[in-house]
């Protein structure tokens, strides 16, 4: 019932996301209870959602050439004010033309690109990592006083932290001094080295590599743990040195305007 629901939605050219994300609970709660794997759901809503915006384009131009036919008035009013009029930001047209602006926007994209966007970054930063987390079975309770534990960990946080920035940059360093490669623009020697110690972030092949050089007992979760720990400290030092890089170039750039 649930699917022939969303296939109808489809049909009838429903364009508005709730009626789909209704249908697909019902589904999802369908298909657990048939014991089927409830994961189908999310196939079949993929599926049935519309990949092309609503075709009634017109209002929605016509609601974003008024927000910003009254941005253009209000900046001509504040122009004519003089110097100490207050900034356009501060005025509650600001406000309005950017809900409309932002309003028209959206509905002009089509619902599987508006989900799209709204569960990337939930998709992204929150359940592909946990997922990956899970399904590699690491176990949070080890014994670092096993003979070889400690220098399993730190040969694996080394080899993330240091091993990965050092690589990187002396591959990268031969590879410029060979003519092989060309450096970036506008890029300094400070942020090519935060994006490699980003290199050190490793998930998927360094816990599959973890299962395979300790495939049983303890020392595959302490190997495990270790990816984790070594994959924060790249990640954090990686981008420490990326901001103070930013910084210290935008300062750069502002001494020498």
């Amino acid at each position: 019932m649930a699917a022939a629901l969303l296939f109808t939605f489809n049909r009838w050219r429903v364009y508005a996301i709730w009626p789909y994300v209704l249908g697909t609970g019902f589904l999802w709660l369908a298909l657990h209870g048939a014991g089927v794997h409830a994961a189908l759901a999310g196939v079949f809503l993929a599926v049935c959602l519309p990949t092309r915006p609503a075709p009634a384009a017109g209002p929605l131009l016509a609601q974003a050439a008024n927000a910003l036919a009254a941005l253009e008035h209000a900046e001509n009013e504040r122009r004519q004010a003089g110097p100490d009029a207050p900034s356009l930001a501060q005025e509650p047209i600001w406000d309005w033309a950017s809900r409309n602006l932002s309003a028209a926007s959206a509905r002009l994209l089509s619902p599987a690109d508006r989900i799209e966007v709204a569960v990337g970054p939930w998709s992204v930063y929150v359940v592909l990592p946990l997922f990956a987390f899970s399904a590699t079975g690491v176990h949070l309770s080890i014994d670092l006083s096993q003979p070889g534990a400690a220098r399993v960990m730190v040969g694996v946080v080394a080899g993330l932290v240091l091993g990965k920035p050092l690589g990187v940059g002396v591959a990268s360093w031969l590879a410029l001094k060979t003519r092989l490669a060309a450096a970036p623009d506008g890029i300094t020697p400070t942020q090519f080295f935060g994006a490699a110690c980003l290199c050190g972030v490793g998930d998927t092949v360094a816990l599959l590599m973890a299962d395979r050089a300790f495939p049983v007992g303890m020392g595959a979760s302490i190997a495990k743990i270790s990816v984790l720990l070594g994959s924060s400290i790249a990640a954090t030092l990686g981008t420490l040195i990326l901001v103070a890089g930013s910084r210290a170039a935008a300062q750069s750039r502002a001494e020498n305007a």
